[in-house]
C-alpha cells in the first residue's frame, strides 16, 4: 500500500544526494602562505644552526597546521624533505633566488622551490656539502654552470643519492 505523499527514492538518487553534500562539506583548500624573512631567532629544523649566519640559500616549509620548519642551507632541506616518512600537509615550499639574492647574504628573494631549478655539482659548496643552488629562472642557471660547473635539475628530480656526501676514493 502506498501511502500519498510519500516517495521511494532509489540508490542512485540517494548516493547523488549525498555526494552533493559531502562535497559542500569538504575542507577548504589551507591557503597559501608568504614566505617569512629568517632572523638570528630562528635555527635550521634539521641541523640546529642559526641560518642567517651562513651564506647560500635558505629554504622554508611551510605546513596547514600553520607550523613552519626552515633550513640553513638547501641540502639540509632536502634531507629532511626527502627522508622516509618525511612531512606532509605541505602548504608552500620556498627557497631564496640566487639569481637575485646575495651568496653571501641571501636575504629575500623567496620563490616557490617546487618551481625552482637546482644546480647541483660545480665548484660551489654549501655550509652542509654540495650545494643545490635555486633559480627562478633557467637563463641564470645556464650563466652560472658556465661559471661553476654543475648540472641543472628540477625539484622533483632531486634524490637522497645526490645529497649523501662524496668520499674519498668513491
Amino acid at each position: 500500500m502506498k501511502v500519498p505523499g510519500t516517495r521511494k527514492w532509489s540508490g542512485l538518487t540517494v548516493f547523488v544526494i549525498l555526494a552533493l553534500l559531502s562535497v559542500g562539506c569538504a575542507k577548504a583548500p589551507a591557503s597559501v602562505p608568504s614566505p617569512v624573512e629568517l632572523t638570528r631567532d630562528d635555527s635550521c629544523s634539521l641541523c640546529g644552526m642559526i641560518p642567517v649566519n651562513y651564506p647560500g640559500a635558505k629554504a622554508q616549509i611551510h605546513f596547514e597546521n600553520g607550523r613552519m620548519e626552515q633550513f640553513c642551507c638547501t641540502l639540509d632541506f632536502f634531507t629532511y624533505y626527502l627522508s622516509p616518512g618525511g612531512p606532509t600537509r605541505i602548504t608552500a615550499i620556498y627557497v631564496n633566488d640566487m639569481g637575485r639574492a646575495d651568496f653571501d647574504r641571501p636575504v629575500g628573494f623567496w620563490i616557490d622551490a617546487r618551481k625552482a631549478f637546482f644546480v647541483f655539482g660545480g665548484d660551489v659548496m654549501g655550509i652542509m656539502g654540495e650545494a643545490l643552488v635555486p633559480f627562478g629562472l633557467k637563463e641564470d642557471t645556464d650563466t652560472y654552470v658556465q661559471k661553476h660547473g654543475g648540472s641543472v635539475v628540477k625539484f622533483d628530480e632531486v634524490t637522497l643519492e645526490m645529497l649523501r656526501p662524496k668520499m674519498p676514493g668513491r
